[in-house]
């Protein structure tokens, strides 16, 4: 999950917001796919800003899904029996009057497929997934039917640049924008790792017109990335 901070800023989309906040406003069930890093979680987080949404970051275990929207729902936890507090959220989460974002879709369990099903006839529900194979998405996956997918695409090159362009750093930024084409190449037109690439680029100098160099940050910016996973709560 990438959010967009003074290190990563919100940079094009346009006419993906445009088209996400109509089927908003229509109520629509929504599956918005997309690979690794290319800003699932930063488009959430820009249409949150204008759109009233739960958020269920956690899908993967019945407990940790009710304790994420408990308190969006203005519900104490209390003591109760799992199953009081199933009812309990189907019943106030629809009574919010906000969509319901199911965020790192991915084998999702039964209990919770369960509960997403018995929403969907009440609230609009948007899954935030990487893909959609039955094995990826787990028990959602027989409810496809109900969602309209909106697939979301890697910045283009222009895109690119006006992010690097934006982005806090504090290097040589004509270099910066010089190499944007080649750390356009290098990242796939990804949000994610363009920032890990800038974020390795604050630490390192390297020589972005060579090929070696280009590696050089490449694989840097992927240890400190997994580094950083390891040290994470």
């Amino acid at each position: 999950m990438i959010p967009a901070t003074p290190h990563t800023p919100f940079i094009g989309r346009e006419p993906l917001l445009r088209r996400l906040g109509a089927m908003f406003r229509a109520g629509k069930h929504v599956l918005l796919v997309g690979p690794k890093g290319v800003g699932k979680s930063m488009i959430v987080a820009e249409i949150a800003r204008t759109f009233p949404l739960l958020l269920a970051p956690r899908c993967g275990c019945l407990g940790d899904f009710l304790a994420d929207l408990e308190p969006q729902a203005k519900l104490a936890r209390d003591d109760l029996k799992l199953a009081v507090r199933v009812h309990r959220l189907a019943a106030a989460l629809p009574k919010t009057g906000r969509a319901l974002v199911l965020e790192n879709v991915a084998r999702v369990p039964p209990r919770v497929a369960h509960l997403v099903r018995v929403l969907l006839i009440h609230q609009p529900i948007w899954l935030v997934a990487r893909s959609v194979m039955p094995l990826d998405l787990g028990h959602v996956w027989p409810y496809l039917f109900f969602f309209q997918r909106v697939d979301v695409p890697p910045f283009s090159v222009s895109e690119t640049r006006a992010f690097l362009a934006a982005v806090e750093f504090e290097g040589d930024r004509t270099e910066l924008l010089a190499s944007a084409l080649r750390l356009h190449r290098l990242s796939a037109g990804h949000p994610g790792t363009l920032t890990s690439l800038v974020a390795e680029l604050r630490m390192r100098t390297y020589d972005l017109r060579t090929t070696e160099g280009l590696r050089l940050l490449a694989l840097h910016a992927r240890i400190s990335l997994v580094e950083s996973q390891l040290v994470a709560p």
